[in-house]
This record gives structure tokens, C-alpha cells and sequence, in this order.
């Protein structure tokens, strides 16, 4: 007789499998998402943008400063040509252009709008919930007891009174516990501040990338008696946002009437002021001032004063025909009372260039003008020195530093205002008068109320995330049949600063016990210290 046919036995340990396992394409989606969906990522995300940040401040920007960036390419500026490819590989040049920027930023608010829908649905569902009961009022770190004469009935409305006038939620009258007042206080304003403060960071990050997209600063500088148009070409620095183009630009004029600075007898400063004439696009004009922290606004774009120099007229001529005459802003030395420029006659064959200082109080000495430090117009005098060859123009130049490394010295000597003199017999150089100068910070800045809001939000949402508790409190009211008196049992626990909510809850006794109208007998009755116990977490 032969054996019927069966299934082969399971196998007591199944296959091994050898090697890591890799996901496959869904669970690597939903790992990604629950990786970025954890505030922990977004503070992450966030230390990477203020490491790019850093290296945008540190590095020279191509939509800034395109020359310098173009000497670091080139490796005749900056760390040299390796590491120069290496800053570019990475956007290093173009920090907040770059592909590695936009996709930390995008991620980083993936991130942030993860985390805070979640915790709205928290928070309505925190609104709607009421506090819980407790079976045992005992196992809770603060408790006391009160007797009364009052009945159970009488002795729990007080209860709930206190409570509902100092701001707690009850617990609506429960079938199941109808001896028992439960009470909760804390968590909404914990957790409503801690979101508030979360959504203005948000809110705060959204203005600050909008305002480097849509907003523009750049400044100038105006010598007295000139005009200035709001146009790209006439700005000595000009930062535009990506999505900023020339015609956002509002074509005002400014004029500077005159330039008003006032010293102490020891050259303290103590007041700068401009009046300016301002004609807007339409061809209305007003005459204004420009304090140091009294800005105008024009057009919508903010006119700020930021420094102030003298502007020596230089005049140069050679074989009768003027080559050079402007007004030369000096920008101010670390030595007081000197100031620093440069003339460029690239007309002259060689050139021409002129290393200019200015010193605003020289008199006369045996040696020839003596600086006294001054910041004001006493004798003053046009110390330079000529040079002669190649002004290097095919280099990136600081419109006020000369670069001498392809031109000669060929004589030092100065000035006073009103004077000139003969370089070599075909070459005259004059000096003819001194104005000042103001560098005004022109700006348009629109999601400048919304940081100011999103800030001060923060501030409003920081201190109940920090201070504000969650506590409880339970109330229970039995019969003491041998007595023939109501016992009013309480108890509380804190979830953050038991130390602060023990004097709170000995208030919250102390209150019912008034108004039971129990003295204190400073005993029994009184509430038991907390004891050593462990804070349960939110």
C-alpha cells in the first residue's frame, strides 16, 4: 500500500538574505517625507542656509561685484585658481542663485509647512477637549483636604466658582462623577505660543527671501551744488533683487543744496544734515533734509544718509586743453582730518594720475602745510603725488585708489584752494575750489513691515511658549458619616514649573477655604508640600 501524496514540510529558518536591503522607490518616499517633516530637519535645513550665508559673505558675488569675481576666475585675486574652481563648482559665487541654495530653501519650507499643519490640528483638537477625571486624587504630587459644614452640593459649587473665576477650563458636569470638579489651565497659551512663534519665524523667512527677490538698495554720492538721477548707471553700488529690473526704478532727481555738519570744540560730531531738492518722475519738485537717522522717502524708495566727505575740484590741463575737471570724492582716512583720492587723466599720452590727499586744517608752517587734526575748513590743502605711464584700465579699479604698478613718480607737492602750478612745463594742474560730498543709501525695501510684524510676533509668542504651564487641578467632595462634615479633597499636578505651580495650587486652597468660610488651622488642612516626583511631558 503506498503512502498518499503531501506537501514538503516548512523549512525551520528561512534563507538568509546577505547584504544591506534597499528600499524600494515607495519607502524611500515615505522615509524622505517623515525625515522632513521633523522640525529637528528644518533646524538643520536652516544651519546649512547660515553656512551659505556665510560663504555669500566671505566670497565676492558675481551680481555685485562681477570684476572681482572675474579676478578671482582668473587667479589674479583671491585664493588662487584651484580653489577659485572649487568656489565655483559649488555657486560659491553666486550663493543665493545657486541650484544648491534654492533647493536647501525649498526643502527647508517643505520642512517647516510640514510641521506646522500637524500642529494646528493638535491645537483645534487641544481647543476641543476637556480636562480628565481622576480615580485617585492621591497619586498626585500637591494635595490637601478641607472640612466644612457646607453640603456636598453647596461645597462643589464653590469649588467650581473659584476655579471658573480664575480662568480655568472644567470639565463639563459628568454623569459618571458627579462629586468631582476637574480643571485644567495652560496648555492652549503653551501651545499657542509655541505655534505662534513658529508660524512668525515662518512668516519671517518667507519676507526675508521675498525681500531679496523683489527689493533693490544701492548708494551714491552727491556733492553739493550737483544732481543725481535714479537710474542703474549713476549708483556706485547697485544690488538689485533677482526679480528687480530697471523699470522698477522711479526716476526721481535729488539735488543736494548744501551739506550741514556742526563740532563740539574737542571735533565731536554732533549734527549732519542735508536739504536736498527732490523732483519725482511726474515733475513735482520739494525741497527736504536728510538727518543721520531722519530718512526720506520718495516714490516709495527710503533715502538714507550714510557718510559725508570733502570733494576737491581738480582741474588739469595740458598744452591748453582741459583733460580732467570734476569734483573728486575724498573718502576720510583712519588719521583724523585726512581725507584720500585720485585723479585720472587717461587723455594724456602718457597717462596722467594723481594720488591725492586732503587736509582740511593745514596752516602754513616752515615745512609747508601742518595738519592739526581738525575735521573742519581751516587753510586747507591738496597734498599729491604725480605719476606718469600706465593707469591700467583693463584692470578692476577702485574708482578712488590709483594703481601705480605700471606708472612712475615723477613729483609730490600741493595745493591750497584757489592756486595752481605748471608740472612739466606743458601739464597744469588747478585747484580751484572745495565742496562736500554725502553718500545717500537709496533703497526699496517692501516686505520691510511684514519683518517688523513677523519679529515682533516672535517676541509675543516666545514668552507664554516659555513661561505659560500646563497644570490640573481636581476637586472631590465626600461625607464624613461619623462627623457629619463635608471633606473637600484637592489635588494638582503640574507638566512644566511644579515649583511655581505649588503656589498656585496653595492660593487655589487657600480661596476655597474662605469662601467655605473654614479658617486656616494651619495643619491638616493645609496644603502638602510637592512631593520629589517626575514631571510627565507635554
Amino acid at each position: 500500500m503506498s503512502r498518499p501524496d503531501s506537501a514538503p514540510p516548512p523549512q525551520a529558518n528561512p534563507p538568509v538574505r546577505h547584504g544591506p536591503r534597499v528600499p524600494g522607490p515607495v519607502e524611500t518616499v515615505v522615509f524622505a517625507w517623515r525625515w522632513l517633516r521633523r522640525m529637528r530637519t528644518a533646524l538643520y535645513l536652516l544651519g546649512v542656509l547660515g553656512l551659505l550665508s556665510i560663504v555669500a559673505t566671505l566670497v565676492p558675488q558675481r551680481p555685485n561685484v562681477p570684476g572681482t569675481v572675474a579676478a578671482w576666475r582668473a587667479g589674479t585675486e583671491g585664493p588662487g585658481r584651484f580653489v577659485s574652481g572649487l568656489i565655483d563648482a559649488i555657486g560659491g559665487y553666486d550663493v543665493y542663485g545657486s541650484r544648491l541654495f534654492l533647493i536647501v530653501l525649498v526643502l527647508l519650507f517643505t520642512s517647516l509647512t510640514a510641521c506646522l499643519i500637524p500642529r494646528y490640528r493638535a491645537l483645534w483638537r487641544l481647543r476641543r477637549a476637556v480636562p480628565p477625571r481622576s480615580r485617585d486624587l492621591s497619586v498626585h504630587p500637591e494635595q490637601a483636604s478641607i472640612e466644612t459644614a457646607a453640603p456636598p452640593e453647596e461645597a462643589l459649587a464653590v469649588a467650581q466658582g473659584v476655579l471658573t473665576e480664575d480662568r480655568w477650563k472644567l470639565r463639563p458636569d459628568d454623569a459618571d462623577a458627579p462629586s468631582q470638579v476637574a480643571a485644567e489651565r495652560g496648555l492652549l497659551l503653551r501651545e499657542g505660543g509655541s505655534l505662534l512663534f513658529h508660524t512668525s519665524f515662518y512668516v519671517l523667512l518667507v519676507a526675508i527671501v521675498a525681500g531679496q527677490l523683489i527689493g533693490f538698495s544701492g548708494q551714491v554720492a552727491i556733492v553739493e551744488g550737483e544732481q543725481w538721477a535714479d537710474a542703474p548707471v549713476g549708483y556706485w553700488t547697485y544690488r538689485p533683487g533677482r526679480l528687480w529690473s530697471e523699470a522698477d526704478h522711479r526716476g526721481f532727481v535729488l539735488g543736494l543744496e548744501r551739506f550741514e555738519v556742526e563740532w563740539t570744540d574737542d571735533a565731536q560730531p554732533i549734527l549732519f544734515r542735508s536739504t536736498v531738492e527732490v523732483t519725482e518722475a511726474d515733475g513735482t519738485t520739494s525741497t527736504e533734509t536728510v538727518g543721520s537717522n531722519d530718512p526720506l522717502l520718495v516714490d516709495g524708495m527710503k533715502v538714507l544718509q550714510l557718510d559725508w566727505g570733502y570733494a576737491a575740484r581738480v582741474v588739469v590741463a595740458a598744452d591748453g586743453e582741459i583733460v580732467h575737471d570734476a569734483f573728486v570724492p575724498m573718502t576720510a582716512t583712519e588719521t583724523a582730518g585726512l581725507w584720500h583720492g585720485a585723479v585720472k587723466a587717461p587723455a594724456l599720452d602718457p597717462d596722467l594720475g594723481l594720488d591725492l590727499l586732503f587736509l582740511a586744517s593745514a596752516p602754513e608752517g616752515l615745512n609747508g602745510p601742518e595738519p592739526t587734526g581738525a575735521p573742519w575748513l581751516e587753510e586747507p590743502a591738496l597734498l599729491f603725488d604725480v605719476y606718469r605711464g600706465d593707469l591700467r584700465f583693463d584692470r578692476v579699479q577702485n574708482v578712488n585708489a590709483l594703481d601705480t604698478t605700471a606708472m612712475e613718480l615723477v613729483a609730490q607737492t600741493y595745493l591750497r584752494e584757489n592756486q595752481a602750478l605748471e608740472l612739466d612745463g606743458s601739464v597744469r594742474v588747478a585747484f580751484p575750489e572745495i565742496r562736500r560730498w554725502v553718500a545717500f543709501q537709496i533703497s526699496d525695501r517692501p516686505t520691510a513691515p511684514v519683518l517688523l510684524v513677523a519679529a515682533g510676533l516672535i517676541l509675543l509668542g516666545l514668552l507664554p511658549a516659555l513661561y505659560a504651564y500646563r497644570r490640573r487641578v481636581w476637586v472631590a467632595v465626600t461625607t464624613d458619616l461619623e462627623l457629619g462634615r463635608t471633606v473637600v479633597s484637592l489635588a494638582g499636578r503640574s507638566f512644566q514649573r511644579p515649583e511655581a505651580f505649588s503656589g498656585e495650587f496653595a492660593e487655589i486652597v487657600e480661596t476655597l477655604r474662605q469662601r467655605l468660610g473654614t479658617p486656616s488651622t494651619g495643619g491638616e488642612g493645609e496644603p502638602r508640600p510637592a512631593r520629589e516626583t517626575e514631571v510627565v511631558p507635554r
